[in-house]
């Protein structure tokens, strides 16, 4: 409330109280209310979204052509929480980009399993290895 005290004789003085000066007196008000420094839900839920979305390189062994990438693919997406997936035979890894709320690795790699192959865990990348 110390924000608006500067208003109250504006409001107050006949000679300013024209649409014009209410107008601006309002937009006043809404700029410092807005500018006040407190967060609301959406922040704190834009939060959490950005720490349960997470990306991961698997390491998967077995894959020996792009119809095992499609296998495994398929197994992938079918698990719920999972956002997207790449999958590499050249590379014997898949790109796993998925909502921790809701799935693990560990159910990931079950799937891949369940498909025929073997999964080998969450594969270490540069970052990870300094």
């Amino acid at each position: 409330m110390k924000y608006f005290a500067f208003i109250k004789p504006l409001i107050l003085n006949p000679k300013l109280t024209n649409m014009k000066n209410l107008l601006f007196i309002a937009l006043i008000a809404a700029f410092i209310a807005g500018c006040s420094g407190k967060s609301t839900g959406t922040d704190k839920a834009q939060a959490t979204a950005a720490v349960a979305n997470k990306t991961v390189t698997l390491a998967i062994n077995g894959m020996t052509c792009t119809g095992c990438e499609n296998t495994i693919q398929e197994a992938v997406t079918k698990i719920d929480g999972v956002k997207s997936i790449k999958a590499s035979h050249l590379d014997s890894t898949a790109v796993v980009s998925f909502d921790a709320s809701k799935t693990s690795i560990e159910a990931i790699g079950a799937a891949v399993t369940e498909a025929g192959y073997e999964f080998k865990g969450e594969k270490a990348t540069a970052t990870q290895t300094k």
